[in-house]
């Protein structure tokens, strides 16, 4: 804390006035240590606080620019206050847990009961305030997502007065751009995807930001017509959740994403009937969502693949797996299917295959982390260039070819090192 106050006072000597506010204050309050430190000053001239410190950039996207940069060796971002007061900055905040400030003595400014709420596990609206919600419909998800983040209970009041808002006014969340749902659902899901989609459904919010999700409550598969691939999908991602728990696994947001979008597009509980079409479905939702491209083609290939390991593998299937999608891809394909059969039933019939599948991966995977380690760093034991000078070849889709068949050689085992390389490269061309 005390580096953190040496920070505003630091900026106070600009002749402005700065709080840690927001999420900083709400991490220390629940004991978590903060990366970067969120302010506000006392002014909305971010480019004068720049050049009176010397340090830091003004970002001028979104509608409130931000100064960020390092002091003291504390990286943190800066916005205006908002209103005249601190108090009135706070009021503007949505939920009371982030409506806390600290001054550069120590003093904490908490108007509306924010320590009370995090020590109590209450996510409440700020003020008890609806007009919030008015303001800005999407603070509906963002205090669900709170509420799965840390486990905690929506106050009777806030609770209240968000699904009166809904009845009345529910066709306003047809309005909120599809980025917008996107950065609040991909945060919803990072920790708590199972409570997370609860909470949305008990709000009814899923026909609003995957109407295709919600209709496959209705969908109910011959072999267990007791159950609807949307419960189904809900038991995947309380898997999920549990295994990012208990097997340590660091939130993945391919891991969940594929949870979420495994069944989208098909009539069978065991997905049989994948198509296309379903994928195209999942890209369009994920791009307009935001999600980087390499992310969409980890979620696509996890959904794809990871029923494959149901069976035995071989290690050359396991290194073109690898080459193709991303080892991270693969792995979590895996672990993926884990779940899959968890919440199916069925795991007792195919861990140990499983496992050894595992198994096979991690063996395939050391002999490619063994070439980092003799190369120190590359992902191969010759380039492009070296292997035309080594075969006296001129560049063309030869060379490609080549470089492909000796990363095969490599995850097999075939190759260990760079001589072994070279002697693998002159056999194929002799």
């Amino acid at each position: 804390m005390r580096n953190y106050l040496d920070v505003l006072q630091k900026i106070e000597e600009t002749g402005y006035r700065a709080w840690l506010v927001g999420d900083t204050v709400r991490m220390l309050e629940m004991g978590i240590q903060p990366d970067t430190i969120t302010l506000a000053i006392d002014t909305q001239d971010m480019y004068q606080v720049s050049r009176i410190l010397g340090t830091g950039t003004v970002d001028s996207r979104g509608p409130y620019p931000a100064l960020r940069g390092e002091l003291l060796g504390v990286t943190f971002r800066a916005f205006g206050l908002r209103g005249d007061t601190i108090e009135d900055d706070l009021a503007c905040r949505d939920l009371s847990i982030e409506a806390i400030a600290i001054r550069s003595d120590g003093g904490i400014v908490d108007p509306f009961g924010g320590r009370f709420d995090i020590r109590n596990r209450v996510i409440r609206l700020t003020g008890d305030n609806v007009d919030l919600i008015d303001a800005d419909p999407l603070r509906i998800v963002r205090m669900l997502r709170f509420a799965a983040e840390f486990e905690m209970d929506i106050f009777w009041k806030s609770e209240s007065d968000v699904r009166a808002f809904l009845e009345v006014y529910a066709d306003r969340m047809n309005d909120i751009p599809a980025e917008r749902w996107g950065r609040e659902i991909m945060k919803g899901l990072h920790r708590r995807p199972y409570r997370f989609i609860e909470l949305c459904n008990d709000y009814r919010l899923i026909p609003y930001f995957l109407p295709e999700l919600e209709e496959l409550k209705t969908v109910y598969d011959s072999k267990d017509p007791k159950k609807s691939i949307y419960t189904h999908i809900l038991e995947v991602l309380k898997v999920i959740e549990q295994r990012m728990d208990t097997r340590k696994i660091m939130q993945n947001d391919a891991f969940v994403l594929a949870g979420l979008f495994g069944m989208i597009g098909t009539r069978t509980l065991d997905g049989t009937d994948r198509t296309r079409l379903a994928d195209h479905l999942v890209n369009e939702y994920l791009t307009r969502w935001n999600v980087p491209s390499q992310m969409i083609d980890e979620v696509i290939a996890i959904i794809n693949s990871y029923k494959k390991f149901y069976n035995p593998v071989n290690e050359e299937e396991f290194c073109r797996d690898v080459l193709d999608y991303t080892r991270e891809a693969v792995e979590i394909a895996i672990e993926f299917g884990w779940c899959i059969a968890d919440a199916g039933g069925f795991i007792d019939d195919v861990s140990d295959t499983l496992e050894a599948n595992r198994w096979g991966l991690m063996q395939v995977l050391r002999r490619f982390d063994n070439v980092k380690l003799q190369t120190e760093g590359s992902t191969r034991y010759m380039t492009g260039r070296e292997v035309m000078s080594l075969l006296n070849m001129k560049p063309g889709r030869r060379i490609g070819e080549l470089l492909e068949g000796l990363d095969m050689a490599v995850g097999t085992g075939k190759v260990s090192s760079r001589a072994a390389a070279e002697d693998w490269l002159r056999a194929q061309v002799s």
